[in-house]
């Protein structure tokens, strides 16, 4: 049985190599270098024992993308104006792919160790980085002054730039930060408050101080930026109003209800008799009875607590290029919270079932005024920067 399940492991064994080495072959086959060299690197670097016959494949496939690599890179260096970006990428696949036969090393196959043949790209790498962040820097620096979409393309090359050569010139932040503010749509946010005598405790306060700073970091306009306070070296092409108009604080009220309920319920067992007052039998001399039912009550009390705050308002988007303005978009930031509870007396088998996910719960402290005020303030400012992020400017 030992030697059964031992063969039986070593057949699997076999069948999993095979299958692994036969995707890698018909990858090599099909001309995806590549996807045949990362499948042999994946079952290598798993175990170089078991999966030793991908070795012979790795050398195959790492040849034959090296050669394919290079002759396009000589075919690219041909072109008028030769792709930079390509060459340079070419190159640093060629390294990295050399990079992980690297860490492999040393491979063997059938007892013999396999040699790869590594190229040092160095020299190579940093000309072709050399050459693609001149073409980079030389096609993005004459954009940022023209149109404000000259300036936003500049910017995309720029971050390309400094992706791809982080330290090849020292002012190169200071020219993404130009493209960017020339690229941009400046928009200064105002804020209208005609409710400022009814939010005067600290909570609302501390909210209201800067509910017109508005992060426009998550918006899916990038090129949108928004001021709450005015920088005289930029031209703001667009001003957002937002108007506090309308606050409504109804305080915490106590409502309740008394339910009464009535319910049959079996409360044993009565025998029937016969005339004689003899208990009846059934056809099989099991004695007769019928489920004993008595009327019982019960007085449940509803309680509900409710508390609100709504501050109304709206948000106003204006061209101050053209001195117009968009329809009123109407906000509304609410806090409000209920709390249902119940009580009883009598019966609880007469209760309806209905009723007892609130006689589960109890009365509630809610929250103070300013803590409600605040939640509505800060549900409001949720909803205006929401619409604020749709604007397509």
């Amino acid at each position: 049985m030992k030697k059964i399940t031992i063969l039986v492991s070593i057949i699997s064994l076999l069948l999993i190599s095979c299958s692994g080495t036969k995707k890698t072959q018909k990858a090599i086959s099909s001309g995806n270098y590549d996807e045949a060299f990362n499948i042999a690197v994946k079952k290598l670097t798993k175990d170089k024992s078991k999966y030793e016959k991908q070795v012979p494949l790795l050398k195959d496939a790492f040849t034959k993308a090296a050669n394919r690599d290079l002759a396009e890179i000589a075919k690219l260096k041909k072109q008028k104006p030769a792709n930079l970006k390509s060459i340079y990428n070419k190159y640093m696949s060629l390294d990295v792919r050399q990079d992980e036969i690297i860490l492999l090393e040393p491979l063997s196959f059938e007892g013999n160790q396999v040699q790869f043949s590594v190229t040092d790209y160095t020299k190579d790498i940093a000309d072709a980085k050399k050459k693609y962040s001149d073409k980079l820097y030389n096609t993005a620096q004459p954009l940022i002054y023209g149109s404000k979409l000259d300036a936003r393309k500049s910017h995309g090359i720029l971050e390309e730039l400094q992706y791809v050569n982080p330290n090849y010139r020292s002012d190169l932040s200071t020219l993404i930060a130009t493209a960017k503010k020339r690229g941009s749509d400046f928009v200064f946010v105002k804020l209208h408050n005609s409710v400022a005598d009814k939010l005067k405790d600290s909570a609302s306060q501390s909210i209201l101080q800067s509910f017109a700073k508005i992060r426009s970091g998550d918006f899916a306009n990038k090129w949108i930026v928004l001021h709450d306070k005015k920088d005289y070296s930029v031209v703001y092409n667009y001003q957002a109003d937002i108007y506090l108009d309308k606050f409504t604080a109804i305080p915490e009220k106590l409502n309740s209800q008394k339910v009464n309920q009535e319910k049959e319920v079996q409360t044993g067992w009565i025998y029937q008799k016969d005339a004689n007052g003899n208990v009846m039998k059934d056809a099989e001399g099991n004695d007769i009875k019928k489920p004993k039912m008595e009327k019982v009550k019960a007085e449940v009390t509803l309680f509900q607590q409710t508390k609100t705050t709504t501050l109304e308002g709206k948000v106003v988007m204006k061209n101050l290029k053209t001195n117009t303005s968009s329809n009123p978009n109407p906000v509304k930031g609410e806090a409000k919270l209920e709390n249902l509870y119940a009580t009883y007396k009598g019966e609880p088998k007469a209760i309806d079932q209905k009723y007892f996910e609130a006689l589960k719960n109890k009365s509630k402290t809610f929250p103070s005024d300013g803590e409600f005020n605040k939640f509505a303030l800060q549900t409001f400012k949720v909803k205006v920067e929401q619409f604020l992020a749709k604007q397509k400017l």
